[in-house]
Order: structure tokens, then C-alpha cells, then sequence
């Protein structure tokens, strides 16, 4: 082969290797920031295939989706100096490339500031609450102030905080044991209130009770004596009417009431023959004694 056809070759070659060091293609997800000697030259937000000139030229890409940091429960102090666990996920974006590149150069060291810089914010706004509120508070009151004051920062480094989610909220084991000994005495304590309001309930409801019953048996007794008061005066009355009609008959037949209650088999009796207790023994109803 003649040396023209070399040096056409050659030629042709060096003409690729320079155009594929010209062209850079950008993705849709991403920024290329073109540095010259360490410097930006330009910010490339258009996808697409571009080139870069002179060669020395070189590009960084800087991701423009969403992205997240997460932690590990860490221990915030309250207001009442109460330490609680909290582990956090934060959602942010890079909104100024060039400002990104120029203080932060990648992803991990952005990880690093950005998540310094929300748990900075996140315990100052913990500092200001009680323990109740952080536990039992509203997570919206409590997330609003820490994305304004960790934006208001994190602006100068490009980039902004979309959202913070609380995932949890703990105590370490130290305080959860105090704050169940805490809530048991409290339950006994409202136990024994209710007992003590119970038993004098209870005491209320006996006396009304017993007072009750001795009304009714006063009542009952009352009745009683006013119904065998009137037994005993229509019984006397019956006795009187009877007495009346017969005299002898009545006279007879309360004798023999007499012998019947009188005269059982182990009773005994000392009287003299002429006792008149006998005399319906010794005479007939005759008048003449026949």
C-alpha cells in the first residue's frame, strides 16, 4: 500500500477520535455542567447530543430528579430536655446546577450537607416542644418550620427540600421504662378512684336500701296490727253476737275450747272434782240436769 493510502487512514482515524471526543450526549434526567481547566464554562439542561470545544474540555453530569436521604433513629432533645428517637426521610432536588456543582461537585457530598443541615433544622425545631407535643402533636405543625429554615439554607447550595417525613418517634429504653411507671401508677391511681367512688356509691345505695326496707316493714306492720285489731273487734263482736243468741251454747262451746287446749296428754291438772271447770262433766244441757 503506497504511503498516501497510510497517511488517508491515519488521517481518517484522528478525524474520529476527535469528533468522538467533540460530541456528548445528555440525558433527560440529567444537567452536563462543561468545565475548562477546572472552571465552568457553560450549564447544558437541553437533552440531546452536543459538543464541547477544544478537546480538554470536560463535562459533569448532575442528576435533576428527585432524590432522598434517610437515617437511623437519633436521639433530639425537647424543650423539657427529654431525649426522643427520630428517624427522618427527606426528599430534595437541584435546582441550580451550576451553584451544585461549585459547592458540593457530587451526590455524596451532597448527601452529607443536606442531611447535616435538616437535622440541624429538625432539632431545632424539636428543641422548641415538649415530649407530649412530639409525640402526640401534629406532624404537618411540626415540619413546616424545619423545610423553611433548612430551604433558606440549603439555597445557597443549589438545592431544594421538597418534603420531611417523620417515619418514627421513640424513646430510648431508659425513658420508655420511667414513662410506663409513670402511666401504671397513673392507672392504679384511677383505679383506686374508681373503687373509692364505687364503694361509696355502694354505701349510698345500701342505706337507701335498708331504709327503704325498714319503711316497708314499718308500713307492713302497721297494716298488720290495724287488720288484727280489726280481726280481734269483728271476733268480738261474732262472740258477742253469738253470746246473745245463746247464751248456754256459747257458754258450752268455750268450754270445750278450754278442755281442748287444756287437756293433752302430758298436761296435768290439780283440781277438786267441783271445780266448775268440770261442770259440763257432772251435768247435761238439760235444764234439768238429765
Amino acid at each position: 500500500m503506497k504511503n498516501w493510502a497510510w497517511s488517508l487512514i491515519i488521517a481518517v482515524l484522528a478525524l474520529v477520535l476527535l469528533a468522538s471526543g467533540s460530541f456528548y450526549s445528555v440525558p433527560m434526567t440529567r444537567t452536563a455542567v462543561v468545565l475548562q481547566f477546572g472552571k465552568t464554562v457553560r450549564v447544558v439542561e437541553t437533552p440531546g447530543l452536543h459538543m464541547k470545544w477544544p478537546l480538554m474540555q470536560n463535562v459533569a453530569f448532575i442528576d435533576n430528579r428527585l432524590s432522598s436521604y434517610s437515617t437511623q433513629p437519633e436521639p433530639f432533645l425537647t424543650i423539657d430536655k427529654k431525649p426522643v428517637l427520630i428517624d427522618f426521610f427527606a426528599e430534595w432536588q437541584v435546582v441550580n446546577p451550576l451553584v451544585f456543582y461549585t459547592r458540593l461537585h457530587n451526590d455524596a457530598t451532597a448527601q452529607s450537607q443536606i442531611g447535616d443541615i435538616v437535622r440541624s433544622s429538625l432539632r431545632g425545631g424539636v428543641g422548641k416542644m415538649t415530649l407530649e407535643s412530639v409525640i402526640q402533636g401534629n406532624r404537618k405543625e411540626m415540619i413546616d418550620p424545619v423545610l423553611v429554615d433548612a430551604n433558606q439554607r440549603l439555597q445557597s447550595l443549589g438545592v431544594h427540600l421538597v418534603d420531611v417525613r417523620i417515619l418514627q418517634v421513640g424513646l430510648p429504653p431508659e425513658v420508655l421504662q420511667a414513662v410506663y411507671k409513670r402511666m401504671e401508677a397513673g392507672r392504679t391511681q384511677e383505679a383506686n378512684d374508681y373503687r373509692s367512688r364505687g364503694a361509696a356509691d355502694a354505701a349510698k345505695i345500701r342505706a337507701s336500701a335498708d331504709k327503704e326496707q325498714t319503711q316497708i316493714m314499718a308500713d307492713a306492720y302497721r297494716q298488720q296490727e290495724g287488720l288484727k285489731g280489726q280481726g280481734d273487734a269483728e271476733a268480738a263482736s261474732i262472740y258477742g253476737a253469738a253470746y246473745g243468741k245463746d247464751p248456754a251454747f256459747f257458754s258450752f262451746y268455750r268450754s270445750l275450747e278450754a278442755y281442748r287446749h287444756s287437756l293433752g296428754d302430758k298436761d296435768v291438772l290439780v283440781l277438786s272434782p267441783g271445780s266448775p271447770f268440770f261442770k259440763y262433766f257432772r251435768h247435761s244441757l238439760e235444764p234439768t240436769g238429765k
